[in-house]
C-alpha cells in the first residue's frame, strides 16, 4: 500500500476533491442561471454518459499503452472538461465539458484499476482496493465543502477554476510517481469486434453480479443529483448542501477500512448485501426529507451504506478478470456498471418532468432492493484464500 501513495492514492484525493465538487456545484449553477430542475438533472446526467462512452477505450487504451498512459489521459480529461465548465455559461457547453470530465473519469478509474489488479493478490484485494475507495472519499468529503464555500463567497466560475488547477497538480504527481506499465501482449484481444466475446463468455457474471453492481450505481448517481435537489426544494443556501454532503461524505470516507476487511475475511457479498439494503433504505427515507435535519440524516444514512461498498465494484471486476486480456474485460465490467450511474441522471430528469421528487426517490430505492435480491440469489462469492 505504501508503494501507490503517491501514484493512485494522492491524486485519487485530488480528482474526487473536484469531481464531487462538481456534482454539487453544477446542478446549483445551472439552477441559478435560471434553468429548471429536469435540466439540471439533465446536464449531470451528461457526465455519466461521457463515463459510459470512455469505458471501452479506457480499457483498450490500458492495455496497449499501459496503466500509467491510461492514468494520464483521465488526468487531462479532467482538466480539460473542468476547463470547459469554468468558462461557460451555456447548458448545452456545460453539458460537454461535464461528457469530457465524465470520460476522463473512466480512464483515470481504469488506469487505476489495472495498476493494482497487477500488483495484488486476491486475499489483500479487497483491503488495496477499499484503501483506495476511501482516498476518493476523503477527496469526496473535502470537495463539497470547499466547492459550496468558495463558490458563496467568489461564485461558480472561481470554484470551477480552482478545480482545474487540482486536476493540473493530479496530473503532475502521475506523471512524476507512477510507474510505467507495459501495454499487453496481445494486439487482437483489445479490438473493438472481441468486446462482444467478452459479454458471452462472462455472461454468467455479468447477469448476477454486475446487475447488482449497476443498481449499486444507479443509486450512487441519484443520491448524487437527488440530494442538492432536495436541499434546494427546502430553500437552503449552496453552502450548507456542501455541509449536508460534507456529512455524509464524512461517515462515507470511515468506512474504507472496515469494508475492505469484511471483504478479505467474510466475502464481497457479506458486504453487498448490507450495503444494497441500507443505501435503498437512505434513498427512500430522502423523499420524505422535509428539514435540514432530516435531509441530514438520510444522507449519513446513505454515506454509511456506500461506505460499506468501497471498493466492492474495482474487486468485484479484478477478481473476475482473466489474466490474459485483463484491460480489455475491465473495460466492458466498468460499462456495465456504469450503465446504472449514467441511467440514475436521466433517469431522474425524465420523472421530474412528470412526478414528483419523492416518487423519483422511490423508483431508486426500489432499483436498489432488486438488485440486492439479484446479488443475493445468483452472484457467487469471489474471495479466494490463499496460503
Amino acid at each position: 500500500m505504501r508503494s501507490l501513495i503517491w501514484p493512485i492514492y494522492i491524486p485519487a484525493i485530488l480528482t474526487a476533491s473536484a469531481q464531487t465538487a462538481i456534482l454539487v456545484l453544477l446542478p446549483l449553477y445551472v439552477l441559478e442561471l435560471g434553468h429548471s430542475p429536469a435540466i439540471a438533472a439533465l446536464v449531470l446526467g451528461l457526465r455519466g454518459l461521457g463515463q459510459l462512452m470512455g469505458d471501452i477505450p479506457a480499457g483498450i487504451a490500458a492495455g496497449k499503452l499501459g496503466d500509467k498512459a491510461c492514468l494520464m489521459l483521465g488526468m487531462a480529461g479532467y482538466t480539460l472538461g473542468y476547463g470547459l465548465v469554468a468558462v461557460s455559461s451555456d447548458p448545452i457547453l456545460l453539458g460537454l465539458g461535464a461528457m469530457i470530465a465524465g470520460c476522463g473519469m473512466s480512464f483515470a478509474l481504469i488506469g487505476r484499476q489495472a495498476y493494482v489488479s497487477a500488483r495484488s493478490a486476491s486475499q489483500e484485494r479487497g483491503r488495496v482496493m477499499a484503501m483506495m475507495a476511501g482516498a476518493m472519499r476523503v477527496g469526496a468529503f473535502i470537495g463539497p465543502l470547499a466547492g459550496g464555500l468558495l463558490a458563496s463567497s467568489a461564485g461558480y466560475p472561481v470554484a470551477f477554476s480552482v478545480l482545474v488547477v487540482v486536476c493540473l497538480i493530479a496530473l503532475a504527481v502521475v506523471a512524476v510517481c507512477a510507474e510505467k506499465g507495459e501495454p499487453e501482449p496481445s494486439h487482437e484481444s483489445h479490438s473493438i469486434s472481441a468486446i462482444g466475446a467478452v459479454l458471452v463468455e462472462y455472461r454468467q457474471e455479468f447477469l448476477s453480479a454486475g446487475v447488482a453492481m449497476m443498481a449499486l450505481q444507479f443509486m450512487r448517481a441519484a443520491r448524487v443529483a437527488l440530494i442538492p435537489l432536495a436541499g434546494s426544494a427546502m430553500g437552503l443556501e449552496v453552502d450548507t448542501i456542501g455541509f449536508v454532503v460534507a456529512a455524509g461524505a464524512a461517515v462515507d470516507s470511515l468506512m474504507f477500512i472496515p469494508a475492505g476487511i469484511i471483504m478479505d475475511r467474510w466475502g464481497r457479498k457479506a458486504a453487498a448485501g448490507p450495503s444494497l439494503v441500507l443505501f435503498a433504505t437512505g434513498i427512500a427515507l430522502l423523499g420524505w426529507a422535509d428539514s435540514h435535519a432530516a435531509l441530514l440524516a438520510s444522507a449519513v444514512l446513505i454515506g454509511f451504506a456506500n461506505g460499506l461498498s468501497s471498493g466492492l465494484v474495482m474487486v468485484l471486476g479484478a477478481d473476475f478478470a482473466p489474466e490474459k486480456g485483463r484491460s480489455r474485460f475491465l473495460g466492458v465490467w466498468k460499462l456495465v456498471a456504469d450503465s446504472g450511474h449514467a441511467g440514475a441522471p436521466m433517469a431522474i430528469s425524465g420523472l421530474l418532468g412528470v412526478a414528483s421528487l419523492l416518487a423519483c426517490s422511490q423508483v431508486v430505492a426500489v432499483c436498489g432492493m432488486a438488485g440486492f435480491w439479484v446479488m443475493a440469489k445468483h452472484m457467487r462469492e469471489t474471495l479466494v484464500k490463499h496460503p
